[in-house]
């Protein structure tokens, strides 16, 4: 009589909860169930589940970074377990002519987006594994694993890569736009680190890209990847932490009287950059009672981290502390801690859900001061007007560029390695539509600003992560004519119904 318990146990721990009606004379209850519950259920793995806007969880599930404005419409979220459950997912999908969309730590925010409906989300997150190679030379690392998981399983072996601030993000999806991230000095971008990646293709095969295995797919998902599939899996450099294992950092804020002194000389400093130094500023309204600063103007505030000791830092950032900022702040943090000093970590407010946040990101490869003032002015005088926006900022990212430059330019679908300055007006509010056409006005404003400060005021250069989604594809790709001829040509051969359309399309 133990057979009976024993095998009823192992149909409960491996068949579907369709397998088990039928198995037990009740199939006729598959009849009840939603189509995508009858038709896909019993094709998934015993981990994987589907939630329908009836479930208690699904809005939690469902839920993105930004909910509300040019948001996806999504009917059904499927919790995949493998990477055939992203397979057989997407094979219903496209037999039900249903657009689906992958889901890792839900940033990605265009207007590509909003065209999506009736749509499935593959989930992702389960699929968070981090294991580290033999050698410890790489990490096998599941495409839903988030920014966090990964940088603190790396440190607690010793060990650091490159991936973006932001804790609560996906790492796959930003690696596949490019990655900037605070070891790129030192290690290259994010693309630059992969080794391999498994990819589900839009009609649901699965394929390995690396240099030997399909390179010129590779190539494409260097800079362009969300146009060409899903990520379950991906081999990924990591390196030993240095025997200093502390980041130093000083914060200085500064009143607008400082604004051209200050990112004049931010231009020299940029022009001697160490690796292991990142930069990194915001214009943003602060409450008076945080530093004693005057809470009816924008405060600048100027961040520099050093991998290493507090005492070279201090001599480095010198020329920016005898400006005279009000107020300073200064210590020493392991790595995994620097997320919430720049307001990245999870309980920070890059993490924060349920507001509506626009970007207008524009690339540089120096500071124009006069274009920075104007923003000021216009940023200033926006929030006095409109106090709705008083959450929104002005994020200025001035990361080391050594080891980026050192890739060739050719050599992957990101465009813009020599550029050093990546700057994003942030316009961020309660959900209001009322608010929407005024924001957007806000933010192109700001970022026009700054193209007309620039070098090529009619190419507007732009990081395809933070991507608005008005920008051109030029803008996001590049203006070599042969790097968007070579991916329209590889975006036909890997996904010719071009199901892949929902972030920063190429076609």
């Amino acid at each position: 009589m133990e057979a009976l318990p024993v095998a009823a146990g192992w149909a409960i721990n491996n068949l579907s909860p369709q397998k088990i009606l039928k198995s037990i004379g009740l199939g006729s209850l598959l009849l009840s169930l939603d189509p995508i519950e009858r038709e896909l259920g019993g094709r998934l793995s015993k981990d994987a589940s589907i939630l329908l806007p009836s479930a208690p969880n699904f809005k939690n599930a469902s839920d993105r970074w930004q909910n509300e404005y040019k948001a996806p419409q999504i009917s059904s979220v499927v919790n995949v377990k493998t990477e055939e459950d992203v397979q057989e997912t997407i094979r219903y999908a496209n037999e039900h002519e249903r657009p689906f969309i992958a889901m890792a730590g839900g940033h990605g925010q265009t207007g590509a987006l909003s065209h999506v409906r009736d749509g499935i989300q593959i989930d992702l997150r389960a699929m968070d594994q981090v294991v580290i190679s033999e050698d410890g030379k790489s990490a096998v690392i599941g495409g839903g694993a988030k920014v966090k998981k990964v940088v603190d399983e790396l440190w607690a072996f010793g060990k650091e890569t490159v991936t973006g601030i932001c804790e609560c993000v996906g790492i796959a999806a930003p690696m596949l736009g490019g990655g900037h991230g605070w070891n790129q000095g030192k290690y290259g971008l994010g693309i630059d680190q992969l080794i391999e990646a498994r990819i589900v293709l839009s009609n649901g095969t699965a394929v390995t890209a690396s240099e030997k295995s399909n390179p010129d797919l590779f190539w494409a998902i260097r800079g362009a990847g969300h146009n060409f599939g899903i990520v379950t899996e991906m081999k990924y450099k990591i390196y030993d932490v240095d025997s200093e294992s502390t980041r130093a950092f000083e914060f200085f804020y500064f009143a607008e009287d400082k604004l051209e002194a200050l990112y004049t000389q931010a231009n020299e400093l940029l022009k001697t950059q160490p690796a292991n130094i990142v930069h990194w500023s915001f214009m943003v309204m602060l409450p008076f009672d945080s530093v004693h600063i005057n809470e009816k103007q924008p405060t600048l505030i100027y961040a520099i981290v050093h991998d290493g000791p507090a005492s070279y830092l201090k001599e480095y950032a010198t020329p920016i502390r005898d400006l005279g900022p009000i107020h300073t702040e200064a210590g020493e943090l392991s790595m995994p801690a620097l997320a919430a000093i720049a307001f990245m970590d999870e309980g920070g407010a890059g993490c924060a859900r349920g507001l509506t946040g626009l970007r207008f990101p524009i690339i540089f490869d120096k500071f124009d001061v006069p274009a920075v003032r104007k923003v000021y002015n216009h940023y200033d005088k926006t929030l006095q007007q409109y106090p709705q926006f008083n959450g929104s900022f002005f994020l200025l990212e001035q990361y080391s560029t050594q080891a980026v430059k050192a890739v060739p330019d050719e050599s992957t679908a990101f465009p813009h390695r020599e550029y050093d300055l990546l700057l994003t007006p942030y316009i961020v509010y309660k959900p209001d539509p009322r608010m929407d056409p005024i924001a957007e006005t806000f933010g192109r404003q700001m970022r026009e600003y700054l193209l007309r400060g620039s070098e090529s005021p009619d190419k507007l250069m732009a990081y395809v992560n933070y991507a608005h989604g008005d920008e051109s594809l030029e803008a996001l790709y590049g203006w070599d004519e042969w790097r968007l001829e070579k991916l329209r040509k590889l975006k036909a051969e890997w996904d010719p119904l071009n199901r892949m359309r929902w972030y920063a399309p190429i076609v």
